[in-house]
């Protein structure tokens, strides 16, 4: 225990309640006296209201809201403001991010604390030495991550709220949202692309052969002056088997040696991704297990861009894996590729105790999909820091009167790190299973028992996303953050919006979805496109780390949204089209669009009235 804070009666704010109890244990066996208690995520919102399209935003008084607790967290200030009155320091422990950041801002608003009660703690795992640390080294509550947090909730608010009603008037769409529309529009685009393309046919030539009853297949790959990877017509075939009138040869024996690097530990969208493809979990589930670990002191804080370990951690886990592997199977872990516009406000994604196995931790958790995300966890880490894997790699190249076959030999020297972890990367179509050739060929051998046989194939279409690869994309793409990629997958497939399903696992998008994005498309392709929304997403980095201001931020926005509204040829129908009558109940007709697309008058008073009249 620290001097300073000896005798003092200290009251710790986290997110959630599941926190509370090891928080609490870890500080009073410190000799803090302490309490904890959870603001269960964020205390307030932007009600609705206001002059603005009912946002509850005011953009002409410097973008003035309306932030207020919200009717489900009352009691839940209540309780807190009794705590504080109780305490002598509050240490606001919210997550490091800029929604933690604008949690602790509202606290600090709604439970009116003085700036000399409160103090900032952060820690990135749940575990005593951690929190402990957290607790006796404060930091400044950062405003320019709560600002940005902010930033979001108004811009995300304003284009639902400002083109969502737009969107249900002319193809019945529930709603539009910034990273959720964009996201759609990946989905649609694949699509499109899909039912756009044409397939061309081309063939793969392969060279079969025996030896000591053991079946060979090498692909053909071209002559002495041209590499050739597939044959385009069956008169290509046809030509390369004709000219192949003598025997089958060994020409060559080309061996060597290359090492395959395990990948870095993982970030958010990484572990979901493989979550997704290991273990079949939809994003949310494999989020909100990944919660229950951290919370519970297993793993790290989830959302995270950082691939790095901290590097306090790693005399950690050079002490376990010398101990388990020997000592020189300690590397130094490799570091992943830094993502345009990450935030790396956290360390990876990875186990707190590289010696609690996925074992030892199936013994004190009965769920086992639990233990799987757990393992998934564990290897990755581990994996991180252990050697290369070393592959020798033989290629036998095969002659016959100038056309050239390959036959390729893959043989693991050294697992390296795959003794704990392996991937299932996409592959090639065309490729061939390049394993150990348990057969070795000499310079010059004739081959025997020789066929050749002809594969006809087509180009294949690019493939629907499945959730791990459509937050692959979100991520290229830069839509969202990792504290949102799980939001934008649940929104995009979204029962009651309807927007995409998943059929075999993979997203298909609805004709209602698709009608929404050709809409979008056509009315506000300068908002909702991913160009702009990857901006968006810099712009509200850059307020993060204070080179932005806000409200010059908003305001650029608002202009924007307001001139796009405005140039709307879609709305601009309804002051060119001739008036009209409702012939059911005789109200004013407006013009709409069908979920289809097409024009029609609508009466004004629906759904009181469903009168129509088409609109050639």
């Amino acid at each position: 225990m620290i001097a300073e804070l000896a005798g003092k009666k200290i009251l710790v704010i986290v997110e959630s309640p599941n926190k509370v109890s090891h928080v609490k244990e870890y500080l009073q066996k410190a000799g803090y006296n302490v309490r904890v208690a959870a603001s269960v995520g964020h205390i307030a919102e932007i009600k609705n209201g206001g002059s603005y399209y009912n946002t509850g935003i005011e953009p002409t008084k410097d973008f003035e809201m309306d932030l207020a607790v919200s009717d489900d967290k009352r009691d839940v200030v209540k309780g807190l403001k009794a705590q504080v009155d109780w305490a002598d320091l509050v240490y606001l422990a919210t997550d490091g991010d800029n929604e933690g950041a604008q949690i602790s801002w509202s606290l600090i608003k709604f439970l009116k604390l003085p700036k000399s009660k409160y103090r900032r703690m952060i820690t990135h795992e749940i575990t005593p030495k951690a929190v402990v640390k957290a607790l006796e080294n404060p930091v400044s509550l950062d405003t320019d991550n709560a600002m940005a947090s902010q930033a979001r909730m108004v811009l995300d608010k304003m284009t639902g709220y400002r083109l969502s009603p737009i969107a249900k008037t002319y193809v019945g769409a529930k709603s539009v949202g910034r990273c959720q529309s964009a996201g759609l529009k990946l989905v649609v685009d694949r699509e499109k692309e899909i039912q756009n393309f044409k397939p061309e046919t081309y063939f793969n030539l392969y060279l079969n052969f025996v030896k000591n009853k053991t079946k060979f297949k090498a692909k053909y790959c071209g002559t002495n002056t041209e590499q050739i990877d597939r044959l385009t017509s069956k008169a290509a075939v046809d030509k390369v088997k004709r000219e192949c009138s003598g025997s089958y040869v060994i020409e060559g024996v080309a061996q060597k040696q290359k090492e395959e690097a395990p990948k870095p530990p993982f970030a958010t969208a990484t572990f979901q991704q493989e979550a997704a493809s290991k273990l079949n979990l939809k994003v949310k589930d494999a989020m909100q297990i990944a919660q229950y670990l951290f919370e519970n002191g297993f793993i790290t804080y989830h959302r995270t861009d950082d691939t790095e370990f901290a590097p306090e951690f790693i005399p950690t886990l050079q002490a376990y894996i010398e101990k388990t592997y020997g000592k020189k199977s300690w590397t130094k872990p490799r570091v992943g590729k830094k993502q345009n516009g990450a935030q790396e406000g956290h360390e990876c994604l990875r186990v707190t105790d590289p010696a609690m196995t996925p074992e030892d931790f199936s013994k004190i958790e009965p769920k086992a999909l639990y233990t799987k995300v757990y393992k998934l966890i564990w290897q990755r880490t581990i994996a991180a820091a252990l050697p290369n894997a070393i592959i020798s790699e033989t290629g036998y190249l095969i002659d016959n009167n100038g056309q050239k076959f390959l036959l390729v030999s893959n043989e693991v020297l050294d697992e390296g790190y795959r003794k704990v972890y392996s991937y299932k990367d996409e592959k090639d179509p065309d490729a061939e299973d390049t394993g150990p050739v348990k057969e070795t060929f000499k310079k010059g051998e004739v081959l025997k028992d020789c066929a050749l046989e002809e594969v006809k194939k087509e180009t294949r279409p690019p493939a629907r996303f499945s959730e791990a690869t459509f937050i692959k994309e979100l991520q290229k793409r830069e839509i969202g953050r990792p504290s949102t990629y799980a939001t934008i997958v649940e929104t995009v497939l979204s029962p009651t919006r309807g927007y995409a399903e998943i059929q075999d696992k993979v997203i298909v998008p609805t004709e209602r979805g698709i009608q929404l994005i050709n809409f979008l498309d056509r009315a506000f392709s300068n908002i909702i496109n991913i160009d702009y929304t990857k901006q968006m997403e810099k712009d509200l980095d850059l307020i993060a780390s204070g080179k932005l201001d806000k409200l010059k931020f908003l305001k650029t926005f608002y202009t924007t949204l307001e001139e796009t509204v405005s140039k709307n040829t879609e709305m601009g129908l309804e002051a060119t089209a001739e008036p009209k009558i409702c012939p059911k109940c005789g109200a004013p007709m407006i013009v709409r669009r069908s979920r289809f697309g097409k024009l029609f008058y609508g009466c004004s008073k629906y759904p009181k009235c469903n009168g129509i009249i088409n609109l050639d």
